[in-house]
């Protein structure tokens, strides 16, 4: 297929996600105008919380908190064998460090914990580097991996062993998850959600990865060809090249005469990312309170981890500035349009801190030197004051000083 072909391929594509966009939004303005009456726990104004814990991903685990900047520089992500990918090891600033224990001091549920003077046996943190809704709903109910489609499996699969390095690594680690949810959620007093980006970010990765793999499934130079474009992609994306990325990709898949599968693959991983924050989120709700009827419940919200990020100095393209929309309508269902709404607060955090991205002089240097995704990790995610203002966003919605539980629809847009 020509090059041209392919870009008309890539409009339609992207002409459909829009079109899914626009109509979310509108279904979430019209929620929005309905009257809401929060009936949440009594106890909220006498807050005793003498345990807690949060569920979420690399946002709330303080990952790349107080990173070096020579740990910055030196941050790769290499390609596999099997054609995964490699996060770099033995970074004290990560939480692979320590699967059992880990968060980083400092990182936003670590501060919430402090306030209330919780000792380490008196609350945990679930949150890991990476982990979908579906991630997050599977460690809390076990159960729910049989009613995964086998996407779903394939990708949840994949993430806990990547996340701890090997297969039965990622076993251990989920079933120790399973047993101290298990033991923890009917008697916490308190229960904080931060999660859904990687819906968008880490499963459409993995579905358009294991497309190729199985479209070059026992012919030795597809295997070849999808392996060498995998690489050439992942040096491209270390480089912000991302065009160049997508047609190295489209292109193999041309080649081996898959691409519409390719390019569904990345349409479909969309839309059933979209769904799966909503439906992951309500069934976590629900198992809170199938099994705790007094736990305070938190959704921490969204934030566009890439509004800041820009090449040039103009301000009529911000590179990292299309993303927000996900966020936005993440963002609006949970604020306003959920049906369980009444059941859990709603804390905004779009205008956290995050550290400042490199300046448009320093940019050509560092995409050289293939210096981007150790920047893109440590800008995306919060900085020291970003942990701490979400600690205390949460502290003020539990107190009811500040802010509202909804968001209107043009305070998003």
């Amino acid at each position: 297929m020509s090059q041209t072909k392919t870009r008309r391929f890539m409009a339609v594509l992207l002409a459909m996600v829009m079109m899914m966009v626009a109509c979310s939004l509108s279904l979430f303005a019209f929620a929005v105008g309905e009257e809401e009456d929060p009936t949440l726990p009594e106890s909220v104004e006498n807050l005793n919380i003498h345990s807690y814990v949060h569920f979420g991903d690399s946002m709330s685990t303080g990952y790349m908190l107080g990173a070096t900047q020579d740990e910055i520089n030196a941050f790769n992500v290499q390609t596999t064998e099997d054609g995964g990918f490699a996060f770099p090891t033995g970074n004290p600033h990560t939480t692979t460090h320590d699967r059992f224990n880990p968060y980083q001091y400092g990182s936003y549920p670590s501060l919430i914990a402090e306030a209330f003077g919780l000792s380490e046996d008196q609350w945990y943190s679930f949150a890991r580097e990476g982990l979908t809704t579906n991630d997050i709903h599977r460690i809390m109910d076990p159960s729910y991996y049989s009613q995964m489609d086998d996407q779903g499996k394939r990708n949840s699969d994949k993430a806990f062993e990547t996340l701890f390095g090997t297969p039965q690594n990622g076993a251990e680690e989920l079933a120790f998850l399973n047993a101290k949810a298990a033991e923890m959620l009917p008697k916490v007093d308190l229960v904080t959600f931060g999660m859904g980006p990687n819906d968008i970010i880490i499963s459409p990765l993995f579905d358009v990865l294991f497309k190729l793999q199985d479209a070059t499934a026992g012919n030795t130079l597809y295997s070849q060809i999808a392996h060498t474009a995998i690489n050439t992609a992942t040096s491209l994306v270390q480089n912000y090249d991302i065009v160049a990325a997508y047609q190295t990709l489209f292109d193999a898949a041309d080649v081996i005469g898959s691409l519409p599968e390719i390019l569904a693959a990345v349409g479909l991983s969309l839309a059933r990312g979209y769904m799966a924050v909503q439906q992951n989120w309500e069934a976590a709700v629900n198992l809170v309170r199938s099994v705790n009827d007094h736990a305070i419940i938190v959704c921490i919200g969204g934030y566009n981890a890439t509004r800041d990020l820009q090449f040039a100095d103009i301000d009529l393209y911000r590179v990292g500035r299309n993303m927000g929309i996900f966020t936005t309508i993440m963002n609006l269902y949970w604020a306003n349009s959920c049906s369980l709404r009444d059941q859990y607060y709603f804390v905004d955090i779009r205008n956290v801190d995050l550290p400042t991205w490199p300046t448009m002089v320093a940019w050509p240097g560092l995409l050289t030197g293939g210096g981007f995704m150790g920047y893109f990790m440590y800008c995306s995610h919060p900085s020291e004051k970003g942990h701490a203002q979400i600690a205390d966003a949460v502290l003020d919605t539990l107190f009811q000083e500040d802010g509202t539980n909804t968001l209107p629809v043009t305070s998003l847009l």
